[in-house]
């Protein structure tokens, strides 16, 4: 009995890497984006449709590939989007044609959907109740761990063994985790969701729960991605950086997520509700883009407020990620809700650094960025409220009476 209550670690921080190794074929292709360019003689257009042919597929199916996970099973998902992510990434560097290029794109982005809607339903699984909220908290790292690292690596390996180099290297971290899990996973790790897709799907599209997720995760990501996107073009051109050191700054910024995704874990674990940490960190990043965006202040100080925009809006994954089984219709639905969420934070990428680019070339300086920055974080704290008083009812109806 006791042994059964224990978390299966093991099993978690597999499921977690994957994420970390899944998110990134996102972060891989920015530093690699000139020489690709170069060699197959893509137009700027071409090569933003590179980057982006990932939040358009998850924007769209997102939830589709939740319902399937649920479905299908959580365990078989995540080793078919690994499996997946290999292939495609191995066959990029045999291709020679710029749209075979953009099609494995799309099975990497295809891949990544699979592990990002699959891992969660491993973790709840192999965690004892007390751990979940600790370990789904530990999960919404994977996104800026995997980015960051993959920029990291690019600006360690893409000089001496280019782009196929750095693909290869990912590819081949995505089969080991796969031959792994192939070993570690227990193969009842998720129990199939009854009834037909369409069903299960509805099911989840009418509680408000997942679209008060997904929309406090779009909002935040408006705010985040437009940092993230147009930073190594501020300091390149504004403040004549060498591309080197704008894309380590850039990936430190990236990085800085990471701590407030386990300060939000840990918030977590001190019976906070998730509304309420993603709350807090909506006012934090409101207020520090008044620096971040204000020519009067240091460079230092503008980076020192990058820094803590994106260290403090890491507690929103980590409390929406954290809290996500409490909005499912049931436990076997998991997946659909984290598709959702996946679809919102998608959408986000997708608009986010348009938007922001629209708005300064309208205005003509990057201050003018201000008043769409607040506005974002303005309604990701009223999503966040919202969330907030959904949570609690959730939560008195799951106590037994």
């Amino acid at each position: 009995m006791t042994s059964e209550l224990k978390t299966r670690w093991p099993v978690a921080v597999l499921a977690i890497s994957a994420g970390v190794a899944a998110a990134a074929a996102i972060g891989k292709v920015p530093p690699a984006l000139e020489l690709l360019r170069r060699e197959y003689s893509l137009s700027l257009v071409y090569g933003g449709w590179i980057i982006s042919i990932f939040s358009a597929l998850a924007l769209a199916t997102g939830a589709g590939f939740g319902t399937l996970a649920d479905r299908i099973g959580a365990r078989r998902m995540l080793l078919a989007g690994l499996w997946v992510l290999a292939g495609a990434g191995l066959t990029a560097v045999l291709v020679s044609a710029p749209l075979a290029l953009l099609l494995t794109r799309v099975l990497e982005g295809a891949g990544f959907l699979a592990v990002a809607v699959a891992a969660p339903g491993i973790i709840i699984t192999a965690s004892a109740p007390q751990d979940r909220s600790w370990s789904l908290g530990l999960w919404s790292v994977y996104v800026p761990a995997g980015v960051s690292l993959a920029m990291v690596t690019a600006t360690l390996v893409l000089d001496g063994l280019g782009w196929r180099g750095l693909w290869i290297i990912f590819a081949l971290v995505s089969v080991v985790l796969a031959l792994i899990g192939q070993w570690l996973l227990p193969r009842n790790t998720r129990s199939f969701s009854p009834g037909p897709l369409r069903g299960n799907l509805v099911a989840t599209l009418s509680r408000p729960g997942p679209w008060l997720l997904a929309g406090s995760f779009t909002a935040y990501t408006l705010m985040w991605i437009s940092i993230i996107a147009w930073l190594p073009t501020f300091l390149i051109g504004q403040r004549g950086m060498a591309v080197a050191s704008a894309s380590l700054l850039t990936a430190a910024l990236v990085a800085a997520n990471i701590p407030g995704n386990l300060l939000g874990t840990w918030l977590l674990r001190r019976r906070w509700h998730g509304g309420t940490i993603a709350a807090l960190a909506a006012l934090i990043m409101g207020l520090s883009v008044f620096v971040v965006l204000d020519d009067h202040f240091s460079d230092i100080l503008r980076y020192g407020s990058c820094l803590l925009f994106s260290c403090t809006g890491g507690m929103l994954p980590a409390a929406i990620l954290g809290t996500s089984r409490l909005h499912a219709p049931d436990s076997q639905r998991i997946g659909t809700v984290n598709g959702m969420v996946i679809q919102g934070s998608h959408l986000g990428q997708f608009a986010g650094p348009p938007l922001i680019a629209m708005v300064v070339s309208v205005q003509g300086n990057w201050e003018s960025a201000q008043g769409y920055m607040v506005g974002c974080a303005l309604a990701t704290l009223a999503l966040s409220w919202g969330l907030r008083r959904v949570e609690r009812r959730s939560l008195l109806s799951r106590q037994p009476k």
